[in-house]
């Protein structure tokens, strides 16, 4: 055998051993605030950083399965959209394997009554406040940041971040959030409504301070906003 069959083999070998990891970014919105779920890590001399929600996929798992259990582990609830980013390759610093990461971006609804599921070492933190993520998990958060950018300008998938029942302010508060951009409040109303989207659900806001906005609900099935309808919203 040649030297350098035998080293391509051993390389080969190297590669097949390969660890797969899935990350995913897990956006909520609240208060008017765009948050991603991180989680807590502490290294062998004990400092403490944040990351992504992340696991490797263990024998039996398929990548959609673990990524749909890192969900269920963290929200501690099987209600969320769930997309797909791509995959990405780190040169690995220990070996001569590249690191392989498989990004998801989801978008859950927040529930209070659920927080208290999550593992203290859990926590929202705003888009615009987040610091201190490792290189890898900084290009997969800024990349899954422009999917949900270019997503939510041509389908529904933005209001899987919102309630039930919704007030059309909150739908502008929400794009607004997440493009970054002030939007012509009397002109997105009138989109909004000539669509057909979403109807108005006969009830008002209770016990405010200001005029009752009326509740809205989408006019559609749950896997119509799943498979995000494409909609149109000419930003």
């Amino acid at each position: 055998m040649k030297r350098g069959d035998e080293k391509s083999r051993k390389i080969a070998r190297q590669y097949s051993t390969n660890k797969i990891e899935i990350n995913c970014v897990i956006f909520n919105f609240e208060n008017n605030t765009l948050k991603v779920l991180l989680v807590k890590q502490q290294d062998n001399e004990g400092i403490v950083s944040w990351k992504l929600a992340s696991d490797y996929i263990k024998k039996g798992e398929t990548i959609l399965s673990t990524a749909h259990n890192i969900l269920k582990n963290y929200i501690g609830d099987d209600q969320f959209f769930l997309e797909q980013l791509k995959a990405f390759s780190y040169q690995s610093s220990s070996s001569l394997q590249e690191d392989i990461s498989i990004a998801y971006y989801a978008l859950v609804k927040r529930d209070d009554s659920k927080d208290n599921m999550l593992n203290t070492d859990v926590k929202w933190v705003g888009i615009n406040e987040i610091a201190g993520l490792n290189d890898k998990h900084k290009i997969i958060l800024d990349f899954s940041l422009k999917e949900l950018r270019r997503n939510i300008c041509k389908s529904v998938v933005g209001f899987n971040l919102l309630p039930e029942k919704f007030t059309l302010l909150q739908v502008i508060n929400l794009y607004e959030e997440i493009l970054g951009i002030e939007i012509n409040k009397s002109n997105f109303r009138r989109k909004l409504l000539q669509t057909g989207i979403v109807h108005d659900s006969n009830e008002k806001e209770e016990d405010v301070s200001h005029r009752a906005a009326r509740f809205y609900s989408l006019n559609m099935q749950r896997h119509e906003v799943l498979s995000q309808r494409e909609i149109n919203f000419n930003f």
